[in-house]
């Protein structure tokens, strides 16, 4: 039975989760196809709670998944892991938290709908975060666009995420800032020197990294 919801970020694919979900007995790369409205967040959080059937499981989010973390709670999520991750922002929407992203990305869109991830920069960071080009070519294939609107969407209200057993697993630097968070709160953090997409190319290395936080839990899954 699945047990561990590895949730990607709305704006990659399940394929980042893939090559990690294979080395976690009971681990699914949660394949949501991406955000679709109106029912933005709830239909994340459907999806992966049909993914992963009556039993109790702990979501893992990546990225931005991290703003799922209120609605995956009230879905039945018995933990949650952070991974390289955003905090939760019940309430609010991705313009309200970051407004000079938002700008960013809509500059970029066409079509009403958000560039593919790798095309948010002014150069293409994925050969060198995934040298090898078969994988980077799943990788890009399963890249979703998500519409703008999601970008003015609030997050559901909800506080039952902050009475989960919860840990952070920082990847790269650039999310100090977040571990720190969760290391205020009181949670485990593992930190590694990686990347932002380390599930996808050092698999191993994350897995052994899940599996030491998930032991801290004691949960009864």
């Amino acid at each position: 039975m699945p047990w561990l919801a590895l949730v990607p970020s709305p704006f990659t694919g399940a394929a980042a989760w893939r090559p990690t979900a294979q080395r976690l007995p009971g681990a699914v790369a949660v394949d949501y196809g991406g955000v679709r409205g109106p029912d933005w967040y709830d239909g994340v959080t459907r999806r992966t709670a049909e993914a992963m059937g009556d039993g109790a499981w702990v979501a893992v989010l990546h990225s931005g998944a991290g703003a799922f973390a209120p609605s995956l709670a009230d879905a039945g999520a018995a933990g949650l892991i952070f991974v390289d991750a955003v905090r939760p922002h019940p309430g609010r929407s991705l313009r309200d938290v970051d407004p000079g992203i938002v700008n960013h990305l809509e500059a970029r869109a066409t079509d009403g709908r958000l560039a593919p991830w790798n095309l948010w920069f002014d150069q293409d960071p994925l050969p060198r975060f995934l040298p090898d080009p078969a994988p980077r070519a799943a990788f890009v294939a399963d890249l979703p666009r998500p519409p703008v609107a999601f970008l003015d969407a609030p997050a559901p209200t909800s506080d039952a995420w902050e009475r989960l057993p919860s840990a952070y697993l920082q990847l790269s630097r650039r999310y100090a800032v977040q571990a720190d968070w969760a290391r205020s709160r009181g949670w485990p953090v593992r930190a590694a020197d990686l990347h932002h997409l380390a599930m996808a190319t050092h698999p191993d290395e994350v897995a052994a990294l899940l599996r030491d936080v998930l032991d801290l839990f004691d949960l009864d899954i």
